[in-house]
Order: structure tokens, then C-alpha cells, then sequence
């Protein structure tokens, strides 16, 4: 390089002194032909100037470290070094993934809740099989209050197939109950979406539903545990089910609307608005329609008929700065088939298919702070009328009405249902807290003929609980439930039919939380 350079300048050089001897210009005219050969020579020097090395540059100590760093050439040591660098982190990583994560062959969202319970009643109750007033034996002591674990859910739910072009997709739903040591299977079911999901909200929803699934009837059968404000569900689907939540006789609610049912249905929307300011969507109409085995939760259909359920809710058509905004009402009807049974004393059980029917209606209001919710739900069982004889192997039937009701009534106070206070650049552990004080009114009666010959035998029929409760939202996935129960019924305190009807109180206090 240095070579071409004095090359280069020598023959401008000799240019320039061979155009000065072939003139023999004057004195002035040569000074004016040397500036411009000077200024020609430097442009021909800045022309074949050629880049620092990097090297140098690197050595300046005029520079910073990041661009000495950058001007300094790689050697195949460093190369080397990277490269196996780069294999380490690669191996890391994949072993990492094997070792120490979950894997599925779909995108799947693992979600569950847990449930810690102390419960407390006055007077105390003994164990099944004996009265409080009058234990048989010493393991009928008297419990007034005790712990309790209602159990543990884990929920799976993902994509099998996801339609990026129309969002049609194909998805499942899994989840499991352990109660007292038994693990109970909830959902268990597939979706298809028939509507696109990629459309925005505007867009109604229709999705068909096979398999093991919660029934589209009323507000509380289809409100889980985890979001209900209440500890304990209503008496027509939950009668019987807990001694300090239900302290008398009589038998068992709608327990077919409470439980899971297996089969096919269709659930959608219509008429859809959408409002993107608020982040609220609300839809005139909804609807659902399908067809079960109606054997309940984990269970086989053991006849070949089949139960049918319907129901559709209209939401008055408001903005969200309206006060009717969220005032939805419901109607839902289920019909179907059940097994009833007579075993005479002599000979082999006599099974009939028996008639159902549970007919409900519902009012909804939720406008923060304020909630208010009313549910009526009606039904017929087709019953033996009388206990068979030795001889007899037919039995005649009669239809039992029964009745329950409910109103719910709440105040909620706090920023955690607000979205104005759901900000970005929290961490992510960060949730605001909110308060929700309620009462609850709740009545039942499992037979409303009362045409028992005797009258004892139809007491305890009828009972209704007054729940004043406390809420409180620690996070998204964290509650605090506070219960205080005011539970009678028609059921005599001692069996004498004119004594004063039996009356029960009980604190629940139940800590849930979720992940």
C-alpha cells in the first residue's frame, strides 16, 4: 500500500513539473499551478488513504471499552469458545425442558383450587343414626364444630385443534374432585366452536359441548364453588349434603341439576354489543339446548331413555353506563326419565321408569356495587304410593311436588372488579382487594302436598336458612368466606307434633385459593 501511494504522488509530480517546462510560464502562474497541485495531491492522499487497522484503533485510548471490544478481531480460539459456549447453553436448556417441565403434546392451561373449612353449630349434632338429645353408645358424642376439607380440584383445558384461518376450534376440558380420600372426575368433555373466535367480540358464540359437563339450568347449578359467594349452594340442589349446612330431616334436593351429566349440548349467543370502551360485551339473547343420560357424575346410563334440558336468558339491551346494565332473566326446563323401584318381601325387585320434570326462572342484577340474585326452581318425581305388599309385584304411583327458593342480596366494596384499577406494569402477584357483605334468604320443601295420613310423617319437609356473610378478595384466586347460618324446619325439637319447630345456627369459616 505504502508502494502505490509514492507511485501516485511521484506522477503527479512529474505531470505537473513536465507542464511547467513545456510553457516556461511565469513566476505567478507557477505558485497558482503549485496550489492546485497540493490540493490535488491531498485529495489523491484522502482517495488512497487506506482504514486503520483495527488493531491500532483498539489500542487508542481515546476510545470506550464497547467499541475497543468491537474493533478487535475475533481469533479462532474465540470462535471456538463461543460455539461451544452456545452447545453448553443448548443442552442446558434441553435438558432443563425434560427434567423439569410438564409435557403435553397441545397447548394446555393446568388450573386448580384448594379449600381449607372450620365449621361451627349450635345445638351440636351427633352421628348419623342417633339424635343429639340421646347418644346410644360412646361414640355418639355430641360435635359442636370441627375442621373440614371439601376438597381439592385440578382442571386441565387446552386446544386439539386450533383453526388459525376462521377460528372454528376443537377444544377439551378435564377436571377432577378428591373428597375424602376419592377422586371424583367433573368435567370431562370436548367443544367445537362453529362461529369464528378471530373476529373480534362482535362475533355470537356457538359452541357444541360432548361429554361429561355442569347443566345450562338456572344461576346456582351452573356457579362452581370457587365463584359462588356463597359457602353453601341452594337447599333444591344441595339438601343433605352437609350436616352443619343443613342441620335437619327431610331428603335430598334436585341432586340431577347439581351433578355433572354426560351427553350432548349446544350453547350459544345472539345479537351481540359490544362496547371496547368499557371492555364490556353483552349479548339480547342466550341459549342452550341438549340431551344427557341423567345418571349424574361418573355413572353409566342405566335405561334407554333419555333426559333433555333447555334454557334461554334475555339481557336487557343497555350501554354500560346504563343502571340496567347486567339485568338478565332466565328460564330453564329439564325433563326425563328415572328409575323407581318396589321390592315386595317376596320375590324380585320391580323397576319402572318414573317421570321428571324441574322447571326453573331466575333474575340476575350485578351492576358494582350492587348484586342482586333470585332463583325459583320447581319439581315432579313420579314415587311408589305405598309400600308393597308380600305378594305384590306391580305397584301404583304418585306425583311429588317439591319447591325451593332463594334470594340473594350484595355489596361489594374494593377496586378488584374494576378494570381502571387492573394497570399494567404491576407485578405479577399484584391484585386489588375487594369486600362483599351479603344476605341470603333461602327456602325449601321437598313435598308440597302434605298428604301423608299421618302427620309426623311429613314433618321436616319444609325448612329455609337465613346466611348474612362476609367476603373477601385478597387476589385474583384467593378468597376468605365468613358464614353465619340461621337454619329451620317443621321438625319438632323432641318428635311432639305441637312443639315449637327446630331451629339450628352455625358459623362456617372457609379459606380457598387457587393457582
Amino acid at each position: 500500500m505504502h508502494s502505490f501511494k509514492t507511485t501516485v504522488l511521484t506522477s503527479a509530480v512529474l505531470l505537473a513539473l513536465s507542464g511547467g517546462v513545456a510553457h516556461a510560464q511565469s513566476a505567478s502562474d507557477l505558485k497558482r499551478e503549485i496550489e492546485e497541485l497540493r490540493k490535488q495531491v491531498e485529495e489523491l492522499k484522502a482517495l488512497v488513504k487506506p482504514a486503520a487497522p483495527a488493531v491500532a484503533a483498539a489500542a487508542d485510548d481515546n476510545i470506550d471499552e464497547a467499541t475497543r471490544d468491537s474493533l478487535t478481531p475475533a481469533t479462532q480460539a474465540d470462535i471456538k469458545g463461543v460455539r461451544a459456549d452456545l452447545e453448553n447453553y443448548k443442552y442446558d436448556q434441553q435438558r432443563s425442558r425434560e427434567t423439569k417441565t410438564a409435557l403435553t403434546n397441545r397447548g394446555t392451561t393446568i388450573t386448580g383450587t384448594l379449600t381449607a373449612r372450620v365449621s361451627q353449630q349450635q345445638p351440636s349434632v351427633a352421628p348419623v343414626g342417633t339424635t343429639p338429645s340421646n347418644p346410644t353408645s360412646a361414640t355418639d358424642t355430641k360435635r359442636s364444630w370441627g375442621f373440614d376439607s371439601p376438597g381439592a380440584t385440578l382442571a386441565f383445558a387446552g386446544s386439539l385443534f386450533k383453526d388459525y384461518t376462521e377460528g372454528k376450534n376443537l377444544t377439551y376440558a378435564f377436571s377432577a374432585n378428591a373428597v375424602s380420600g376419592a377422586l371424583n372426575v367433573l368435567n370431562a368433555n370436548l367443544a367445537y366452536s362453529f362461529f369464528s373466535t378471530n373476529s373480534g367480540q362482535e362475533e355470537p358464540k356457538l359452541t357444541l359441548t360432548l361429554g361429561q359437563q355442569q347443566l345450562p339450568f338456572g344461576l346456582e347449578a351452573q356457579t362452581t364453588e370457587e365463584i359462588r359467594p356463597v359457602i353453601t349452594s341452594a337447599q333444591f340442589l344441595s339438601r343433605g349434603a352437609s350436616a352443619t349446612q343443613t342441620p335437619y330431616n327431610g331428603g335430598a334436593g334436585f341432586t340431577n341439576l347439581n351433578a355433572r351429566q354426560t351427553g350432548l349440548i349446544l350453547r350459544g349467543d345472539a345479537f351481540v354489543n359490544v362496547d371496547y370502551t368499557s371492555n364490556y360485551r353483552s349479548s339480547l339473547i342466550e341459549y342452550a339446548l341438549g340431551v344427557v343420560n341423567g345418571t349424574g357424575v361418573n355413572a353409566g346410563d342405566n335405561n334407554t331413555a333419555k333426559d333433555w334440558i333447555g334454557r334461554v336468558a334475555f339481557t336487557v339491551p343497555a350501554d354500560y353506563n346504563s343502571w340496567l346494565r347486567e339485568l338478565k332473566l332466565g328460564l330453564s326446563y329439564y325433563t326425563g326419565k328415572a328409575n323407581i323401584a318396589n321390592t315386595p318381601a317376596i320375590g324380585a325387585v320391580v323397576l319402572k321408569n318414573g317421570d321428571l320434570s324441574r322447571t326453573g326462572f331466575d333474575i340476575n342484577y350485578t351492576r358494582f356495587p350492587y348484586s342482586v340474585a333470585y332463583e325459583y326452581a320447581e319439581g315432579r318425581d313420579e314415587v311408589v304410593r305405598n309400600p308393597a305388599t308380600a305378594t305384590r309385584a306391580s305397584f301404583a304411583t304418585d306425583v311429588k311436588k317439591a319447591r325451593g327458593q332463594y334470594v340473594t342480596f350484595a355489596y361489594t366494596w374494593g377496586e378488584q372488579f374494576l378494570n381502571s384499577s387492573k394497570q399494567l406494569g404491576k407485578f405479577d402477584d399484584y391484585w386489588p382487594q375487594s369486600y362483599q357483605a351479603f344476605v341470603r334468604f333461602d327456602t325449601f320443601d321437598s313435598d308440597t302436598a302434605n298428604n301423608a295420613s299421618v302427620r309426623t310423617t311429613s314433618l321436616g319437609d319444609k325448612s329455609k336458612i337465613t346466611t348474612l356473610g362476609l367476603n373477601a378478595f385478597f387476589a385474583e384466586t384467593t378468597k376468605f368466606q365468613l358464614n353465619y347460618l340461621i337454619a329451620s324446619n317443621d321438625q319438632p325439637v323432641s318428635g311432639y307434633t305441637l312443639q315449637r319447630p327446630r331451629k339450628t345456627r352455625g358459623l362456617v369459616a372457609q379459606f380457598q385459593y387457587g393457582f
